[in-house]
C-alpha cells in the first residue's frame, strides 16, 4: 500500500511542474510585446545609417520586442553599410531582417548582421563585390578594398554563427569551390532556397504576420519607423551627387561674386549652397564644426592670397590644402573624396561652358564682357607696336612697388612696367632690358 502512495508523491509534484511550464509558456505568448519596422529600400547612403542607428537606440530605450528591417536594396556606400554593420551587433534588441525582392551587395552586409534572417520567396541575398566608379563606368575595387570588405562579412558571419566561407564568397570570386553553391571564380549569390539550405535563411515567409507566428508576437503591436522631416532633408542632402553639386554651385558663385562689386544674388546663391551642404552633414552627424572652420580658413586664405599678398605661395597653398582636407573629412575618406573631387572638376567644366556660352546674355557678368566697341571718333587710338623701343636700355626710378607690375619714371615720363622676375621696392633704379609692343619689362640695377 506504501508503494503507490509514494509513486503519487513523485507524480503530484512532476505534474504541478510541467502546469506551472504550459501556463508560463501561454502567459509569455500572450505578452503583446512590441515590433519596430525599419525600412531598408533603394540606395543604403549615410542619410539613411543615421537613421538606422537613432532607430536601433530608440528599440532599446522603449524596450521593443524585436526589430524588423525591411529590406529591399541594391546596395550603396560601403562606408554606411559598416556603420548600420556595426550597430546592428551591438544592438541588445533582437534583430531580423526580411528580405523582400533583394539585399545585394552593401545591403546584404546588413541582413546577415541581422540575428535571423527571414526571406519571401523568389528573393535573393549576396552579390558583394565592391566596386569603385571609372570614368563612365564602374570597375572592380583594388584588392585591398575586397579584402577590408570580406573581413567584414566574415565578422558579421561569426558573430551570427553562419558560414563563414559563404559570406566571404558572397564578396571575393577568388574562393574554393563550396560543395552545392559555387565554384571558384563565382561570386555567391543566393535565392530564397539556397540561402535556407545553407543556413542564411531561418525561413520563407510570405509577410510580416508570418515572422510574427514564427517569432510567437501575434499580438503585439506593430510600428513603422519613418523619418523625421529634417532626417528626410539631410538623406536627400547627404546623397553624394546632391552634395557635390551644391558644394560646386555654392564655390563657384562666390567666386563669381568676389569679381563683382558688392554683394548680390551670386553671393547669396553661394552661401546658400554652402550651407545646405555642410548643414545637411552636421545634421547627420557626418561632419563637425570643424570642417565647416577648415573650409572656412581655406577661403580665406585663398582670398588673402588673391587680393593682398602678392604673387602665389604658402598662404595660396596652405588654402587649397584646407579646402581638400575639409572636403576629405566632409565625404569621410580620400579615396570618397577624390571621387567627389572628380565630379567636382566635371561640373566645374560644363559651370565654364556655360558661362562662356551664355554669359555675355546676362547683365549681372557685364563686368567681364566688354561689350562697347571704342573708336577713333571718341579719341580711342591703336598703340604703335614701336612706340615705346625708344625705351630699350635707358635707366630710371621705380615710383612704386613692382610685383611684378608697377610704375616707373625715366626722364620726366612715367610707364607702366613689369619687373623679369624679382620684385623690385619704390626708389629702386631699374634698366629697361625688354620691349615687346606696349610691355615694357624692367630688372633692378644693383651695385657691384
Amino acid at each position: 500500500m506504501q508503494r503507490p502512495w509514494r509513486c503519487m508523491g513523485f507524480l503530484l509534484p512532476a505534474i504541478l511542474f510541467i502546469l506551472m511550464l504550459t501556463s508560463a509558456s501561454a502567459d509569455a505568448q500572450n505578452v503583446p510585446g512590441k515590433i519596430l519596422v525599419i525600412p531598408v529600400h533603394d540606395d543604403i547612403e549615410t542619410g539613411l545609417s543615421f537613421f538606422i542607428q537613432r532607430q536601433l537606440r530608440r528599440a532599446e530605450r522603449e524596450n521593443f520586442s524585436a526589430i524588423v528591417l525591411e529590406i529591399k536594396s541594391n546596395g550603396g556606400l560601403v562606408t554606411a553599410a559598416q556603420e548600420i554593420k556595426d550597430a546592428l551587433l551591438r544592438s541588445k534588441v533582437t534583430t531580423i531582417a526580411y528580405i523582400k525582392g533583394r539585399a545585394l551587395s552593401a545591403a546584404a552586409l546588413i541582413a546577415i548582421s541581422c540575428h535571423r534572417i527571414y526571406m519571401e520567396a523568389g528573393s535573393e541575398l549576396g552579390a558583394a563585390t565592391p566596386i569603385m566608379l571609372a570614368g563612365s563606368g564602374v570597375q572592380a575595387a583594388e584588392a585591398k578594398f575586397v579584402s577590408a570588405f570580406k573581413a567584414e562579412f566574415r565578422a558579421a558571419a561569426e558573430a551570427r554563427k553562419r558560414p563563414t566561407a559563404i559570406a566571404e564568397a558572397m564578396v571575393d570570386k577568388d574562393h574554393d569551390t563550396i560543395e552545392g553553391l559555387s565554384k571558384r571564380g563565382e561570386i555567391v549569390t543566393m535565392t530564397s532556397e539556397v540561402a535556407l539550405k545553407h543556413g542564411y535563411c531561418d525561413q520563407i515567409v510570405s509577410s510580416l504576420s508570418s515572422i510574427q507566428r514564427i517569432m510567437s508576437l501575434e499580438n503585439a503591436t506593430v510600428e513603422y519607423a519613418e523619418p523625421t522631416s529634417g532626417e528626410w532633408i539631410a538623406r536627400w542632402l547627404t546623397n553624394p551627387n546632391i552634395s557635390i553639386l551644391l558644394f560646386t554651385i555654392g564655390f563657384w558663385c562666390l567666386i563669381i561674386e568676389f569679381f563683382i562689386a558688392g554683394f548680390g544674388i551670386l553671393g547669396w546663391l553661394g552661401l546658400t549652397c554652402l550651407a545646405l551642404f555642410f548643414g545637411g552633414h552636421l545634421f547627420a552627424y557626418l561632419a563637425g564644426l570643424e570642417t565647416l572652420i577648415l573650409f572656412a580658413a581655406g577661403i580665406v586664405l585663398l582670398m588673402l592670397e588673391a587680393f593682398v599678398i602678392p604673387g602665389f605661395g604658402l598662404t595660396g597653398i596652405s588654402g587649397i590644402l584646407c579646402v581638400c582636407f575639409s572636403i576629405i573629412m566632409v565625404f569621410g575618406g580620400v579615396y570618397t573624396a577624390m571621387h567627389a573631387m572628380a565630379q567636382m572638376l566635371v561640373y566645374s567644366a560644363v559651370i565654364m561652358l556655360i558661362l562662356y556660352k551664355w554669359g555675355p546674355k546676362f547683365k549681372l557678368l557685364d563686368k567681364f564682357v566688354l561689350k562697347e566697341q571704342l573708336t577713333t571718333a571718341q579719341g580711342c587710338v591703336a598703340i604703335s607696336p614701336n612706340e615705346f623701343n625708344h625705351l630699350l636700355n635707358l635707366e630710371g626710378v621705380a615710383v612704386s612697388p613692382c610685383r611684378p607690375a608697377g610704375i616707373v619714371k625715366i626722364g620726366d615720363e612715367r610707364y607702366d612696367v613689369v619687373s623679369d622676375g624679382d620684385f623690385i621696392e619704390k626708389g629702386a633704379r631699374v634698366i629697361v632690358r625688354k620691349v615687346e609692343g606696349n610691355n615694357i619689362v624692367v630688372r633692378q640695377i644693383t651695385a657691384e
